[in-house]
């Protein structure tokens, strides 16, 4: 009799399951939803910047150098209409590249710890820019 009851209950259970399911198919295939309740997605596809034509190399003085003179060479290339400024603490320089590019000159540093900041800016406005960290000292390493 005990064994019946369970059997009983689990094939119950079972056409309760399955009669559940049918209904929430039937239910789910009829729905409609309105058009003016749907969500609209937009896919915003990025642009690419357009990488810059302008480009700094610097070749003197190295990062982080130690120096024992008060005049410095800063030299470099970067594109040929270009106009290069260096800026110092206690001093400001205007370097007109060669037709290839390359341009040279020096500055004046301050004692102690200097970032000397070179800007190469070409005449549409684009602009690239380098730090050089360069230390005045008279001691010996």
């Amino acid at each position: 009799m005990k064994k019946e009851r369970i059997l009983l209950s689990f094939i119950a259970t079972l056409i309760g399951i399955l009669v559940t399911a049918i209904a929430f198919y039937f239910y789910q295939s009829t729905k409609t939803t309105p058009a003016s309740k749907g969500k609209t997605i937009t896919i915003a596809t990025p642009t690419p910047t357009p990488k810059p034509s302008i480009f700094l190399n610097i070749l003197k003085p190295d990062d982080e150098s130690v120096v024992s003179k008060k005049v410095i060479t800063v030299s470099g290339n970067t594109a040929a209409d270009a106009t290069v400024i260096i800026l110092t603490p206690i001093d400001e320089v205007l370097a007109i590249p060669t037709s290839n590019g390359d341009f040279s000159t020096t500055v004046d540093i301050d004692d102690d710890q200097n970032i000397i900041e070179i800007t190469a800016i070409r005449p549409n406005g684009e602009e690239a820019k380098v730090q050089k960290n360069v230390t005045y000292s008279l001691e010996e390493f």
